[in-house]
């Protein structure tokens, strides 16, 4: 029964306390079972009837000694909860248990959660008549362990008229004391968001609690509601958003006696405790791909690591990277203090400029501005500044710099390349800004993280990608005779170079497509345009004839790929039908019982394109997306969109790619992780709306 029925009971007893005689009520005697002795159980009446609710409370005590327990509502991984089965009762129609909080036991590696030493259980019975004689006729069944469970029965035989009944003082205490640390139920106001959301993967049985409230100071979180399952904590971590506020945010692996929990749809208790604090909210669980798999400060740190050193082979960063390998191998003389330094220098350039982006993005944050992971490529002189230093690079490589430019002139395009350590601490800072339109792996849980979290974990998160990012280059500078081993220098340098060259180059072209949002596309096709030429010049006048035509196979090919990148892995149908994104038809269309497949994207963001080339384009998901009941809808964040960044800061995010599923199952949505999968993606589809098993498999 709702906790302010207990309390009005309360009040109402607190009435007759003062008003009434302290006489004896009906209660029983201590009850002892012969074969268990460090156990008794008592049985109270209160004696404070409420003749509004014909309601009576009462109290079940407990004497447990030693290391005696006995269990809570929900015992968790053994232990049985205490009961009362009323056998022949007269004028009784029903009873409700109020649970304190229980503490948590744990006993070789088996969770349960129950009570210690003297132990009341407060009851409230609600008879037919209060007028009427009542007969209480119960069976009391109590488990109670130490390092062995024993089951034992007392016996309840009680006869009363409740109307008649005197107030007892000791049950009235015991009775108010216990209601005391029952845990509040929390209710959301009407209109106002949940308070609490539950979201489970069945992929993984784990089950994500998500809390509007975060203070708690070391919350001890159960869960309950299903027979026979458990739940057992793996992360948690507090997080504040934009739009959603404060959160305590908590992911529990769910375990079973009888194999894969059913959660799905069903209702759940959490109960939260933290000191003389204890409230309990209740929720349905909706399906949820979970990403945090583990979101403590150190198992985030370690993704950052791993997911900034995965940056140096994304395609924004490893033609930067090679360049900085080339370097050493065309100088062999370089003393290996030399290749140190320069390779320090580079690393620094790497973390210096991760503090610049964790300052920019603190700023941002201060001022209420559009927070998130690249965004600073929906500003077109940060792309157009991008674009000039990739094509110097790609000329430096080809030693175009070698003409008689000014001295003053040569020196701050070319020193890059030598060996002047501020030039290699600027490659180190050049890196940095390319690989931000990339999302690789681990990175965008981090990123998440990071944006989301106070000013000191934002930074250490931040140095912490920097660090992977640059381990390879630290690699180098730790040791580097490894320089030793790297083939001698020859004619297949030119080759290296040139390669590395173009791929700059390529890079170049690719930011300055980029530009298209913003500039008229022939100005930006007569400056690509112009640039090849330049390029293919330089080509000839070094390399002769024969490197025209190589050039122009190289540019020719990636013109070719990049206009049939969507066809690059089987023959498909034009780009789908895709609906601006709109929240409000999102609502309106998961009412009419359909399907919503989201995709926020960016022109800039290469994993973007992987994920629409390798995935949202690939049978059988492009079917599946072309299906009546499911529609396309796609958040274009290439330019700053604050509607759309409110958006993804409503889902916990800061960056895209960003794909999630709505359906009449999953009206909160379902996220995808940051780099899809066809089984990802049609797993969600099913889950969101229910589709038949043939419908994702007959492809």
């Amino acid at each position: 029964m709702h906790i302010l029925k207990f309390i009005s009971i309360r009040l109402w007893m607190l009435v007759l306390l003062v008003a009434s005689p302290a006489l004896s009520a009906a209660s029983t005697p201590w009850l002892v079972n012969e074969h268990h002795l460090p156990v008794k159980v008592r049985f109270m009446l209160t004696g404070a009837v409420d003749p509004v609710s014909n309601t009576l409370p009462a109290v079940l005590e407990v004497q447990l000694e030693g290391d005696w327990k006995t269990y809570w509502r929900s015992s968790g991984e053994g232990g049985i909860a205490p009961a009362i089965k009323w056998d022949e009762s007269r004028n009784l129609q029903h009873v409700d248990w109020a649970w304190s909080a229980p503490a948590e036991f744990s006993l070789l590696g088996l969770q349960t959660f129950g009570y210690k030493g003297n132990t009341t259980f407060p009851l409230l019975l609600t008879v037919d008549d209060i007028s009427a004689p009542t007969q209480l006729r119960g069976k009391v069944t109590l488990s109670t362990c130490t390092t062995i469970c024993v089951l034992t029965d007392y016996q309840i035989n009680l006869d009363f008229t409740p109307n008649a009944l005197q107030a007892n003082t000791d049950a009235m205490l015991a009775y108010n004391k216990a209601i005391s640390r029952v845990p509040q139920k929390v209710v959301a106001a009407e209109g106002a968001p949940p308070v609490m959301t539950l979201g489970w993967d069945a992929a993984k049985s784990q089950l994500e609690v998500r809390l509007n409230d975060t203070n708690w100071q070391q919350p001890s979180i159960i869960i309950d509601g299903e027979p026979d399952t458990t739940f057992k904590r793996v992360s948690l971590t507090k997080s504040e958003t934009a739009l959603e506020g404060q959160q305590l945010v908590a992911i529990f692996n769910g375990t079973s006696w009888l194999g894969e929990p059913e959660v799905l749809g069903k209702p759940l208790n959490v109960t939260v405790i933290d000191g003389e604090r204890a409230l309990e909210y209740s929720a349905k669980v909706e399906p949820k791909v979970i990403t945090q798999e583990n979101t403590s400060i150190f198992s985030i740190i370690l993704l950052a690591l791993i997911g900034g050193l995965i940056l140096n082979v994304m395609p924004c960063v490893l033609p930067v990277l090679g360049m900085k390998l080339s370097s050493v191998v065309a100088a062999p003389h370089l003393q290996r203090n030399q290749i140190r330094q320069q390779f320090i220098a580079s690393a620094l350039g790497i973390l210096v400029s991760f503090w610049l982006l964790a300052g920019f993005i603190l700023i941002l944050k201060l001022t209420g501005q559009a927070i998130g992971w690249g965004v600073q490529f929906q500003n077109p002189w940060f792309i157009g500044f991008m674009a000039l230093v990739t094509t110097v690079f790609a000329f430096n490589m080809l030693g175009v710099f070698e003409i008689n430019l000014p001295s003053n002139v040569q020196t701050k395009l070319a020193t890059t390349g030598g060996n002047n350590n501020r030039g290699h601490f600027l490659q180190g800072m050049f890196a940095t800004l390319l690989a931000t339109p990339c999302s690789a792996p681990f990175l965008g849980t981090a990123v998440a993280f990071a944006l989301g979290a106070d000013v000191l974990s934002l930074l250490v998160i931040f140095t912490a990608l920097a660090v992977g990012m640059s381990l390879p280059w630290l690699m180098v500078a730790a040791f580097p005779q490894v320089a030793g081993y790297f083939p001698k220098p020859g004619r297949w340098m030119n080759i290296v170079k040139v390669f590395f060259s173009a791929m700059l180059l390529l890079t170049s072209l690719w930011l300055i497509s980029l530009l298209a949002s913003f500039v008229n596309v022939i100005y930006l096709w007569s400056l690509g345009a112009a640039i090849a030429l330049i390029f293919m010049f330089f080509m000839a006048k070094k390399y002769g004839a024969i490197a025209i035509v190589s050039s122009v196979g190289i540019l020719l090919s990636a013109v070719i790929a990049f206009s049939t990148s969507n066809q690059w892995a089987k023959p498909l149908p034009t780009d789908l039908t895709w609906t601006p994104l709109d929240q409000a038809l999102i609502d309106q269309q998961v009412a009419q019982g359909k399907t919503v497949f989201v995709d926020v994207t960016a022109d800039w963001c290469i994993t973007c394109k992987a994920n629409k080339v390798g995935v949202i384009l690939q049978e059988p998901v492009y079917s599946l997306l072309q299906q009546a009941h499911v529609l396309s809808m796609k958040g274009d964040w290439t330019t700053a969109s604050q509607p759309i960044t409110d958006y993804l800061q409503s889902h916990n995010r800061f960056g895209v790619p960003f794909n999630i599923v709505y359906g009449p199952n999953a009206p909160q949505g379902i996220a995808l992780p940051e780099i899809l999968s066809s089984q990802r993606v049609i797993d969600a589809l099913k889950q969101a709306s229910s589709m038949p098993k043939e419908a994702t498999t007959e492809h």
